[in-house]
C-alpha cells in the first residue's frame, strides 16, 4: 500500500520552537515568584495551540482514500468522490460535498514538504504545485460507462471528524491563561 504524507515543515518547526518556549516558561516563572500555578496554564495553552494549529495538520493519501487533517477536523474523501486538486488559491479539494479550502496550504506559495515513508532521512520540500501532483497521483481514471449500471454498487465514502477535544481544550486554557495572567 502506497502512503504519502505532506506536512508544512516551517509549520512543524514553529511548533517545535513554542514546545521549547512553553517549556522554559515554567521553572522561570517558579523562579520569579508569585502564584505557582500562573506558570504552568499559559504554557499547557501554548503546547496546545502549536500542537493543534502547527503540527497536526497534514494531507495522508493512501491507495483507498484522501485524509484532510486541518485544525477543526480530520475528513477522509475515498479517491472516487474527489473530482479535482486545485492550486488557485493553495490546495483546494473538490468532490461531490463541493469545494474544501485547507489549513495546510492556504496559498500558492506555501511552503511544503513529504514525510519519509520509511522513517529516514529528511522532509523532501515541494511547493504547492508539486504537493498537488503528488496528490494527483492517487486520483482514479474516471470510469466511463458503457450500458446498464451495476447491479451492486459499493458506496464512496467521505467522513468528517471533529476535533472538538482540541479546541474546546484551546478555548478553556485560553481563558484560563488570560485569568492567570489578569491574577484572577
Amino acid at each position: 500500500m502506497t502512503r504519502t504524507v505532506i506536512v508544512a515543515p516551517g509549520m512543524r518547526l514553529s511548533a517545535v520552537v513554542l514546545w521549547a518556549v512553553a517549556v522554559l516558561l515554567v521553572p522561570l516563572a517558579l523562579v520569579g515568584g508569585g502564584a505557582p500555578w500562573l506558570a504552568p496554564v499559559p504554557s499547557l495553552f501554548i503546547a496546545l495551540v502549536a500542537y493543534a494549529v502547527l503540527w497536526r495538520p497534514r494531507f495522508v493519501c493512501t491507495d483507498g482514500n484522501l485524509q484532510v487533517v486541518d485544525v477543526r477536523r480530520t475528513s477522509t474523501y475515498d479517491w472516487r468522490r474527489v473530482t479535482e486538486i486545485r492550486t488557485k488559491y493553495g490546495i483546494e479539494i473538490v468532490s461531490s460535498e463541493g469545494v474544501r479550502r485547507t489549513w495546510l496550504a492556504t496559498r500558492r506559495t506555501a511552503r511544503l514538504g513529504v514525510l519519509p515513508t520509511d522513517r529516514t532521512g529528511g522532509t523532501t520540500r515541494l511547493d504547492v504545485e508539486a504537493a498537488a501532483a503528488r496528490m494527483r497521483a492517487f486520483l482514479p481514471e474516471p470510469v466511463v460507462q458503457d450500458g446498464p449500471p451495476p447491479a451492486t454498487v459499493v458506496p464512496a465514502v467521505i467522513t468528517h471528524r471533529a476535533h472538538g477535544w482540541s479546541v474546546v481544550g484551546m478555548i478553556v486554557l485560553g481563558v484560563a491563561a488570560s485569568m492567570a495572567g489578569a491574577r484572577l
